[in-house]
């Protein structure tokens, strides 16, 4: 793939989704090394701007995935710093009000200094940390879904966000890409996951209810809902591939975004055509749902915060 190339200008945000006994240099080392394999993609540490992950802390808005213990322990976190490379955090909870503002607010003053960012996936939130924290960096996330030149002037109008990730798939739309004016403040992904071909994303709504504790369910459009992807290509090897980063350096793009390379995170298992049948509990409507423990309300929940309803059923085969 034609990746390598002066990237001094370069800026890569690189997870830290990791189990919290392995050391974070070790992580990124991980990334680097898998991207200069697969993906001709060669990167030094300066070029790292962020690691994102979960933090030593406590607040319901952590989002993108359920939480847990951390990934980020405190050696980690001033191993970061010292390599000149900012923490950021993913609280991009769907939910939010001032009650969970409020139980956040420690964490974020724990975390609140020059060089470290915030991912969100609410405006008020996003306006609220510009204001009461002006030293965060603050992104938006995919989770947004800016698919359109509209949804982003309208983003950027807002003046609270210094940097908008796009979901992966507008990476293909290139007429789209070259009419943003506004490059600097787009971060795209390097490379794929499962959201790349997924036909809706129900589990950023699943997640965001699971860590408010207003549920326990966890809905994944494949293999609950048993939904075919927007499209396949299974020529490409999924976990190995990598975006032609050169292109986009030529449109004038400099920030962008790594997944690590493991099926954990990546999910490339359900982005094959030849496995779209494999789904375990495709539900046929959502009485079958209901056999979860603690699930009384889900339809309630579905319809509120993750996007679900009774008609994509209708979409399964």
């Amino acid at each position: 793939m034609e990746n390598k190339k002066d990237i001094s200008m370069d800026k890569i945000s690189c997870s830290a989704r990791k189990n919290w006994q392995y050391h974070i240099r070790d992580w990124i080392d991980l990334q680097r090394n898998h991207a200069k394999m697969h993906g001709n993609l060669e990167f030094n540490y300066e070029n790292i701007d962020y690691a994102f992950g979960i933090a030593e802390g406590i607040t319901k808005m952590w989002g993108g995935r359920v939480a847990h213990t951390g990934d980020i322990s405190k050696l980690d976190e001033y191993w970061l710093y010292n390599h000149g490379i900012g923490l950021k955090l993913p609280l991009s909870n769907k939910i939010f009000n001032d009650e969970l503002y409020k139980e956040s607010l420690n964490l974020l003053k724990l975390y609140h200094r020059k060089g470290n960012a915030i991912i969100t996936s609410v405006d008020e939130f996003s306006k609220r940390l510009k204001n009461d924290f002006p030293y965060y960096q603050i992104e938006a996330s995919c989770i947004q879904d800016v698919d359109s030149l509209k949804k982003l002037k309208k983003k950027i109008s807002l003046g609270c966000y210094d940097t908008i990730v796009l979901p992966i798939h507008m990476n293909d739309d290139i007429k789209f890409l070259e009419s943003i004016k506004e490059k600097e403040k787009i971060r795209l992904f390097l490379n794929a996951e499962c959201s790349y071909n997924c036909p809706k994303k129900v589990c950023y709504g699943g997640t965001s209810t699971v860590n408010t504790n207003k549920s326990n369910i966890m809905l994944c459009s494949f293999y609950d809902l048993g939904l075919e992807r927007t499209f396949y290509n299974d020529e490409i090897n999924w976990s190995e591939y990598y975006f032609n980063k050169l292109k986009f350096n030529k449109m004038g793009f400099t920030k962008y975004k790594l997944v690590p390379p493991t099926e954990q995170q990546q999910r490339t298992f359900i982005m094959y055509e030849k496995n779209k049948n494999y789904p375990k509990k495709r539900a046929e409507d959502i009485s079958s749902i209901k056999s979860y423990t603690g699930a009384e309300n889900i339809l309630n929940v579905l319809q509120s915060h993750i996007g679900y309803s009774k008609k994509d059923t209708n979409q399964r085969k």
